[in-house]
């Protein structure tokens, strides 16, 4: 075990590998989690499966039972530890029920009605209908303007009033 024992490699072994030398150079490129072809490939080692090597280990007690090397011939030797088990799986959490939104006044056919207004102005009404209710708050005072609804004016000027103080 004086060479690597990877097809045309010179290098010197410096790590063994299930019996085999290896060079440090094939180690890093061969023990990467996307190399292809494997370590035990490019060596002839048959992949054994995972559960058979599960079942075959020990537990161990003490730290340092895992990680003293074992003796060899002055080389170093790094020691290949199995994959931890993976986690439990948790169970699935329950969707909480989306809340129901109340329904739109159904529209026909929708249209735009824009119209030009100062910053001033702007602010105002922004400051008037309070957070995030200019549009509707608009909108009610035209059609409450524009159908003689004075009830419904009145309690938008309410409104106003209450979110200017």
């Amino acid at each position: 075990m004086d060479r690597c024992e990877v097809k045309r490699c010179r290098a010197e072994a410096g790590i063994t590998y299930l019996g085999r030398g290896v060079c440090v150079r094939h180690w890093d490129q061969l023990t990467t989690d996307d190399a292809s072809p494997t370590l035990r490939e490019v060596l002839g080692i048959p992949a054994a499966p995972v559960a058979a090597m599960e079942e075959a280990m020990e537990p161990t007690t003490s730290k340092a039972s895992k990680t003293e090397p074992e003796p060899t011939s002055g080389r170093a030797t790094k020691i290949v530890k199995a994959p931890k088990p993976s986690k439990k799986e948790k169970p699935a959490k329950e969707t909480k029920a989306k809340k129901e939104k109340a329904p739109r006044e159904p529209i026909e056919s929708p249209v735009v009605f824009a119209f030009r207004l100062s910053e001033a102005d702007r602010t105002r009404i922004h400051s008037a209908a309070g957070p995030a209710g200019a549009t509707k708050f608009v909108r009610s005072a035209a059609l409450a303007a524009a159908t003689g609804d004075a009830k419904a004016f009145e309690a938008l000027v309410t409104q106003a009033k209450s979110n200017l103080k």
